[in-house]
């Protein structure tokens, strides 16, 4: 069981979050609060959903960041257009950052992840660089963690996203990003050409 902290100014916003996470399987919300600073510092592994309304990119600095207690997992809420650096927040702990338009699915498979130790980047806080950097990147294995290995297993084997999440106690809308995450990780557009390249690069057996 993990516990997660909900940061967020709005209590209306406070309320909503802390709702929708309660929710979520192996998860329990353990602290409501209007600032990082009334954190009470939960030990390794725990989590903060932080929701940055009126915080811009700039104000999201190395000494902001320092204000999470030591050992948590930082999942961030931001402007679309006004993200914090993506460096600087992953070194300051940050394991997720969505914008503050995401859905509640998103929302909950960017917690499950967090929870896991991964990391997720909203589609629409990934620049084109990144992008186009990651794609042609294709001389070397690509490096996938081992809940993604996992996932990419059970579709190489034929399994459909409702009996992956059951095998790995997630909801369906994480499987669905995991995936998502693999099939791009392998620039592989559709599930038999994933499981051919799951394949050659030797993450799955061809027996």
């Amino acid at each position: 069981m993990a516990f997660v902290a909900v940061v967020a100014a709005s209590p209306v916003v406070r309320r909503g979050l802390a709702q929708i996470l309660g929710e979520v399987p192996r998860l329990t919300v353990s602290h409501q609060v209007d600032s990082i600073d009334e954190l009470p510092g939960p030990g390794p592994g725990s989590l903060v959903v932080v929701d940055l309304f009126g915080r811009g990119g700039r104000d999201c600095d190395d000494g902001f960041w320092s204000r999470l207690p030591g050992g948590s997992r930082a999942v961030a809420l931001c402007r679309t257009g006004d993200p914090p650096d993506l460096i600087t927040a992953m070194r300051g702990g940050v394991h997720a950052l969505l914008t503050r338009d995401c859905g509640t699915d998103e929302l909950i498979a960017a917690v499950e992840i967090a929870r896991d130790g991964g990391l997720y980047v909203a589609a629409e806080l990934v620049g084109p660089v990144t992008v186009d950097a990651s794609r042609r990147d294709t001389g070397r294995r690509p490096d996938l963690t081992s809940r993604e290995i996992e996932t990419l297993t059970w579709v190489a084997r034929g399994l459909t996203h409702e009996q992956i999440s059951r095998r790995m106690a997630l909801s369906e809308a994480t499987v669905s990003t995991y995936v998502k995450r693999v099939r791009h990780k392998l620039n592989a557009g559709n599930k038999a050409e994933l499981t051919r390249r799951a394949i050659q690069l030797g993450y799955v057996d061809a027996g």
